[in-house]
């Protein structure tokens, strides 16, 4: 790997590092809200109201901002049923065109989330029972979506080694 292209893959790391840790953060916080809600519910007859708009903010702010993070790592989800009987070569070309086809369309999906979220702040659109805008969400998604793309785009041009994790 080039002294560019490490650069480049450090940085990747620390802006998906980061995002993880916002995840990590948002996973915690609705931890603790269910906590809250589940002994206010159960044991003082009084649950916490708008818990389940705040349980959908916090959701997709774990999946979009986890996901490149995961891709970065190479810990999503993989089937090698018929993976691991190909040839290496074959499994290198394999893995470039997959992650250029995701790069794609998670790039469309971060350019059409982005369009969307205009819309969405010029309609005012919020949610169901706190009405807390819904526009900042979309760009939560957006952004999560683009980094994805982004390390999908990558791994074309710096691929993850056959063991896992890129350090």
């Amino acid at each position: 790997m080039t002294t560019r292209q490490n650069s480049i893959v450090r940085a990747t790391e620390i802006v998906t590092s980061a995002s993880a840790c916002v995840a990590g953060g948002a996973l915690v916080l609705l931890m603790l809200l269910t906590t809250a809600d589940v002994i206010g519910r159960y044991f003082f007859n009084s649950p916490i109201s708008g818990v389940f708009d705040l349980t959908h903010f916090a959701v997709s702010i774990m999946v979009y901002l986890g996901l490149a993070y995961c891709g970065f790592r190479g810990a999503h989800v993989v089937i090698e049923l018929l993976y691991d009987k190909l040839p290496a070569g074959a499994r290198r070309v394999l893995n470039r065109v997959i992650n250029l086809v995701g790069c794609v369309l998670f790039g469309l999906i971060a350019w059409r989330t982005w369009v969307q979220s205009i819309d969405v702040r010029d309609m005012g659109e919020a949610s169901q029972m706190m009405e807390i805008p819904l526009f900042p969400l979309y760009y939560v998604v957006a952004f999560g979506s683009g980094l994805f793309a982004w390390v999908m785009g990558l791994r074309v041009f710096v691929p993850e080694p056959e063991g896992g994790t890129v350090k």
